[in-house]
C-alpha cells in the first residue's frame, strides 16, 4: 500500500473526483484538493505533498506562478502539469520551473498510473542519492575527526613520555586534557599506596595549575566511586548524583556542573584518577560519548607515564644510595688504612722506655702527614674527572679514587714545608 501524497490542483471538480476516487484512492495514495491557485500554495507549503497534480489555468493564481512561488520558498516538489489548452511555450516554461512531466487532458487512468509513479521513482532516488551523499559527508567527517584524534593522542603520548620528571608530566597531562576536551577544569588524582586514599595531584583551571594536596576517602566522590570500582563516569548533572562531594567545591571555590571520570590502570591496577570537569560553553554543554572515549584512550597513555616517572624516581633514589654507599666505602677504606698506619706507629712508640726530641718530632711529622693524607680522600673525590668503582669485599663496590689521591698526594709533597708543616 502507498502511503504517498498526492495534491490534486484543480478547478474542475469532476477532473478532481476523477483523480481522486478513480486513479489515486484506489491505488493507496493519501490525497489532498485544492480548487484555485492561492489555496493550492497553501496547502503544498503545509502539507508538503509528494507529488502536485498541477493544472495551469486556475482562477486566483496562475500555474506557473504557484511554482515559481513554490521555488522562492525553497519547496521543490515533484509536479506533473494538467493542460488542455496550453501553450508549448507554456508547458517549457513548466519544465523549466521543474515540472517532471505533462498529463493532456482529456487523459487515460494508466497515463496518471504512469507519470506518478515515475515522479515519485524519480524523487526516491534523488532522496536516496542525497541520503547516501549526506551519510558519506558524515562518515567522512567522523573519520577525519576520529584520524585528527589520534594524531592528537600520539602528539600528546610523544610530550607525556619526552620526560619523565613527575610534576612536568602531570602538567603536561591536565593541560592536554583541558585543550582538547574544551573543559573548565582538569584534575589528576592518584592513590596513595599506604592508606588507598586518592590525593589531587593536580589540578589546572583555565591556565593555573595547583597541587592542592586535597584527599579524598576511599570510595568518596565521584572520582572516588572511579577509583574504588575501576569503571568510568559520565554524570552530566552532578547535583542529581548521590556520588558527589561537594566539600571539595567548597575548600576550592570551584563550581561543579558536569564531570567526565575515568581509571588509570597499570597491570589492572588502579594507580589513579582523570577528571573533567564542566565543559566550556555555558550550563547547556553537556559531555558525550565521544569525549569519554578519548578520556579513556589518554587515560592509558597517562598511567604508562607516571608509572615511568614512579620507576625514574625509584631508580634514581636507588642510584644515589648505591653511590651514597660506594662513597662511604672509599673514605672509610682509605681514611681507616692511614689512621691505621699512625695506630701501629703509635703503639710502637710505646714499648720504648723513653721518648728524645727526635721520636716526638717523628710522631709530629707522622700525625701531620696523616691528617693531610687524609685531606687528600677528600679533594680527590671533589676532582675525580670520571666515576668508576672497583670491587671491594664480597659483593660490594666502592669508588676508585686511587689516581685522583694519587695526584692529591704528590701536591702535597710538592708543597713547600713550611706549608706542609702548618
Amino acid at each position: 500500500m502507498n502511503q504517498e501524497t498526492i495534491l490534486i490542483i484543480e478547478d474542475d471538480a469532476e477532473i478532481q473526483e476523477f483523480l481522486r476516487d478513480a486513479v489515486l484512492v484506489p491505488s493507496g495514495y493519501q490525497v489532498l484538493t485544492a480548487f484555485d491557485g492561492q489555496e493550492g500554495l497553501a496547502r503544498a507549503l503545509a502539507d508538503r505533498p509528494d507529488v502536485i497534480l498541477l493544472d495551469l489555468m486556475l482562477p486566483r493564481l496562475h500555474g506557473l506562478e504557484l511554482m515559481r512561488l513554490l521555488q522562492k520558498q525553497d519547496c521543490y516538489i515533484p509536479t506533473i502539469v494538467l493542460t488542455a489548452y496550453s501553450s508549448e511555450q507554456e508547458i517549457l516554461k513548466a519544465f523549466h520551473l521543474g515540472a517532471k512531466d505533462f498529463l493532456q487532458k482529456p487523459f487515460q487512468v494508466e497515463d496518471v498510473w504512469a507519470a506518478i509513479e515515475k515522479a515519485l521513482t524519480e524523487e526516491r532516488l534523488r532522496q536516496e542519492r542525497e541520503n547516501l551523499t549526506c551519510a558519506l559527508a558524515q562518515a567522512n567527517q567522523r573519520l577525519q575527526q576520529q584520524v585528527q584524534d589520534w594524531a592528537t593522542l600520539n602528539d600528546i603520548a610523544k610530550a607525556i613520555s619526552s620526560t619523565l620528571e613527575e610534576p612536568e608530566i602531570f602538567r603536561r597531562v591536565v593541560q592536554n586534557v583541558t585543550r582538547i576536551l574544551q573543559v573548565e577544569a582538569c584534575s589528576l588524582l592518584l592513590v596513595d599506596q599506604e592508606t588507598n586514599e586518592l590525593e589531587f595531584t593536580i589540578t589546572l583551571e583555565g591556565d593555573a595549575a595547583r597541587f592542592s594536596g586535597l584527599r579524598l576517602k576511599p570510595g568518596q566522590g565521584i572520582a572516588g566511586w572511579v577509583a574504588k570500582h575501576g569503571q568510568p563516569l559520565l554524570v552530566p548533572d552532578v547535583r542529581g548524583d548521590p556520588r558527589f562531594y561537594a566539600s571539595v567545591d567548597h575548600t576550592t571555590g570551584f563550581q561543579s556542573r558536569s564531570i567526565l571520570c575515568v581509571p588509570l590502570r597499570v597491570k589492572g591496577r588502579v594507580i589513579g584518577v582523570l577528571e573533567a570537569i564542566n565543559k566550556r560553553g555555558g550550563p547547556e554543554s553537556r559531555f558525550t560519548e565521544e569525549d569519554l572515549e578519548m578520556l579513556t584512550a589518554l587515560a592509558s597513555w597517562v598511567a604508562v607515564a607516571v608509572e615511568n616517572a614512579w620507576l625514574n624516581r625509584a631508580s634514581r633514589e636507588m642510584a644515589a644510595a648505591t653511590a651514597l654507599k660506594q662513597t662511604v666505602t672509599a673514605l672509610a677504606h682509605h681514611i681507616n688504612n692511614r689512621l691505621m698506619t699512625f695506630s701501629l706507629e703509635l703503639d710502637g712508640l710505646e714499648t720504648e722506655d723513653s721518648l728524645d726530641q727526635e721520636a716526638v718530632s717523628d710522631i709530629i711529622a707522622s700525625a701531620r702527614r696523616s691528617i693531610h693524607e687524609v685531606s687528600a680522600v677528600v679533594k680527590a673525590l671533589d676532582h675525580m674527572e670520571e666515576v668508576q668503582t672497583v670491587p671491594y669485599v664480597g659483593a660490594s663496590e666502592m669508588l676508585d679514587i686511587e689516581d685522583a689521591l694519587q695526584e692529591q698526594l704528590r701536591r702535597v709533597e710538592r708543597q713547600p714545608q713550611h706549608i706542609r708543616s702548618a
